[in-house]
């Protein structure tokens, strides 16, 4: 059979059960309240999958193998610090279920109280990163199947976007998390069988280590192959990238209670240091295979090659459904910080349910179209959307959780929160343009903790909006 066709069959047959799965949940719960917060019902499995898929997304099929073909282990020591960063988010848990938020700007609402300046630009921030992560999928979608396919990329990427929506549009964040909760298994599975393949293909863990440096397959030290430098630019910017996601407080938020938002993370972070484990083996047996990439990219696209027909069908709708489960959230999340903190907040604070469903959908299929007009206009621009990530934990980081910590002192103002995000910003922008050697994000929020400080001393107002004595940590 034509690898092409074998590709299309096999993506459709997914894509067409777990959209037909998203209709069915978005039927069943098809109201604001689920399209924002899934209900606030989801239960264990639902938010560890969702989690997992979201925040892996088809970078760990691509970026995180290439890791493991350049430096063995080290794809698991990356996926540690992330998935330590999701820890953390424990820790916030049970306050954020308590005060029912349900986008980032509530938590500033509650810390610092109603200022629109303040609220304005978390809303801003907070719509950055995952319309970053909406175009560079696109981009990386169509430039993958582009070639496997010989389909065009215009072509795969507008059918992708189009397909994205039907995840979305039924019910928002409950029929994202359940299609991702279905995603995150497919991804489980088909790591497994893959990982399998490649040994096979490999001719066998002796063989593989026999070929590789043993610099990459010795353990421990095969977890810092990539090396210490490498390693200290991985804690200063995936720590902030992981603590100022919108998206995971979202699963905070849709979980049946924090408990459930507890453990549901903590298995989305044992689960996100296995697929690191994936992605090494994966990485180290290609090398072994073939140590001659030009670029350890590549190293992904190259396996396809080498794979029966049969397989790189599973495979690629493997592919296909690990950046799905990352596009379909991403377009709910810039849609609800567009309707809820945007079109609620400050244009129709009385805004019918029905209505602000329907503007939800509307805004979707608004933000998809953006986002694939950007993908073909100014693809090759895209790279800066990554640095709003950047960006964004330069501004947010800080505010958060130092609000967080001080909640109870009567010493936050919002002018205080105001400065830490806007020295933030500008010290991230000031050591992006001298391009330091030290990831300009850990700048950014060194300036950001010293507005903080700063700014809330300078402002201090005793009757301020802090110490209203929320609960304690967990509570």
């Amino acid at each position: 059979m034509d690898p092409t066709l074998t590709i299309v069959i096999c993506s459709i047959i997914v894509l067409s059960a777990a959209s037909a799965f998203a209709f069915w949940v978005g039927r069943r719960r098809n109201d604001s309240e689920n399209w924002i917060v899934g209900g606030r019902s989801l239960p264990v499995y639902v938010v560890a999958g969702s989690q997992f898929a979201t925040g892996m997304g088809g970078g760990v099929l691509v970026a995180h193998i290439g890791i493991g073909y350049s430096a063995g282990w080290s794809a698991i020591t990356y996926n540690l610090l992330y998935s330590t960063g999701i820890v953390m988010l424990v820790l916030l848990a049970g306050w954020l279920k308590k005060q029912k938020f349900s986008t980032m700007p509530d938590i500033f609402r509650k810390l610092y109280g109603e200022h629109k300046i303040l609220i304005s630009t978390v809303t801003i921030m907070a719509i950055v990163v995952p319309f970053g992560w909406l175009c560079t999928q696109l981009v990386a979608f169509g430039n993958l199947f582009s070639e496997i396919s010989g389909i065009p990329f215009a072509v795969l990427l507008i059918v992708f976007a189009v397909v994205s929506l039907f995840f979305v549009l039924p019910g928002g964040l409950t029929s994202v998390a359940w299609t991702d909760f279905l995603f995150g298994c497919m991804m489980l599975i088909m790591s497994i069988v893959s990982g399998f393949y490649a040994l096979n293909l490999s001719g066998g863990w002796g063989e593989i280590t026999r070929k590789v440096p043993e610099s990459m397959t010795g353990f421990p030290e095969g977890l810092g192959a990539v090396g210490g430098l490498t390693i200290l630019l991985w804690v200063l910017s995936i720590f902030p990238g992981a603590l100022t996601n919108q998206m995971s407080y979202q699963r905070i938020y849709a979980a049946k209670s924090a408990s459930i938002a507890k453990r549901g993370f903590i298995i989305a972070a044992v689960v996100g240091v296995i697929s690191g484990i994936w992605a090494s083996f994966m990485g180290i047996s290609i090398f072994s295979m073939n140590p001659g990439l030009e670029n350890e990219e590549l190293a992904s696209g190259w396996f396809l090659t080498q794979i029966p027909i049969w397989f790189l069908g599973l495979y690629s709708a493997f592919i296909i459904a690990t950046i799905m489960s990352t596009v379909s959230s991403a377009i709910q999340s810039v849609v609800v910080n567009i309707t809820k903190d945007i079109y609620q907040s400050y244009i129709n604070p009385d805004v019918s349910d029905g209505k602000l469903l329907r503007l939800s959908r509307m805004m979707s299929v608004v933000v998809v179209t953006l986002a694939v007009l950007l993908a073909l206009v100014y693809p090759r621009a895209l790279d800066w959307l990554v640095a709003t990530y950047a960006y964004s934990a330069s501004g947010l980081l800080v505010p958060i959780f130092a609000g967080f910590l001080l909640r109870k002192s009567k010493k936050l103002t919002n002018k205080g929160a105001i400065g830490s995000i806007v020295l933030g910003i500008a010290s991230a922008a000031i050591a992006q343009i001298i391009d330091t050697a030290i990831p300009y994000a850990a700048f950014g929020i060194l300036g950001s903790l010293i507005g903080f400080v700063l700014f809330n001393f300078v402002f201090n107002n005793q009757s301020g909006v802090g110490g209203s004595g929320e609960g304690e940590v967990g509570a």
